[in-house]
This record gives structure tokens, C-alpha cells and sequence, in this order.
């Protein structure tokens, strides 16, 4: 049987593609972070894949969101599977009235609850 020069490149071009590529990338769940209270409000990150980097405000008597805060985004490479880049937040910590907020690489984010603004690495 004898094999074309455009079937054997179309076949390597399928293997190098095949190698390349992650198969199935996928990963475990990120961990729960615990809330933190500040003066009456209850600050969580939901972790799901289309709030990545969010902290919630929600009232403590009530449960009800008072607003939400994207702390940073990601980009995701389209030619990349999409959960193997997901980057969720790890730690919310209170320090004098401030959050601090870290994500999975280890960047530290600070966000004032009053202003809700967000500082990078404090």
C-alpha cells in the first residue's frame, strides 16, 4: 500500500496536534474559603468558573447580597483547556478593617470595604 506525501504529512500533522495537546485537562474543585464578618458583613468568594475572582458582600441578618467586587481577571487561551486556567481565590483574611484576598498563585490582593477598592500585592 503505498502512502501520498499529502496523507503522510496530514498524518503527522494529526500526531503532532494529538501530542501537543492536553487530553481531557481537568481539575478538582477549589477548596472552600471561609467567610470573613466585617462590621456586619459577610465577605465570601464563590469560586464557580463564571465568578473567578469575585468577593461577595452580603448582609449577616439577612443573607442578601449588598454587592459583589471582581478582585482580578483572568484571560483564558482559547487554544487551551478552559478549567486548567481557571485561577480561584484561596484566603480571605481580615487585617484593620481591610480584606485581604489571595488567589492559587499566591497574589495578594487588598480591598477596602468601604471604597471597595482593590490594591494589588499588600
Amino acid at each position: 500500500m503505498k502512502i501520498s506525501f499529502f496523507s503522510a504529512g496530514l498524518l503527522g500533522a494529526v500526531f503532532l496536534i494529538a501530542t501537543i495537546l492536553p487530553a481531557e485537562a481537568k481539575r478538582v474543585a477549589p477548596k472552600l474559603v471561609e467567610p470573613v464578618v466585617i462590621d456586619y458583613v459577610r465577605y465570601t468568594a464563590p469560586n464557580e468558573p463564571d465568578q473567578i475572582g469575585e468577593v461577595v458582600a452580603s448582609d449577616v441578618g439577612s443573607g442578601r447580597e449588598i454587592w459583589r467586587k471582581r478582585i482580578y481577571r483572568i484571560f483564558v487561551n482559547p487554544f487551551m483547556e478552559e478549567d486548567i486556567q481557571w485561577v480561584f481565590i484561596t484566603s480571605l483574611v481580615q487585617r484593620n478593617h481591610m480584606l485581604i484576598v489571595t488567589n492559587e498563585r499566591g497574589k495578594r490582593f487588598t480591598l477596602d470595604p468601604k471604597t471597595r477598592r482593590v490594591t494589588k500585592g499588600k
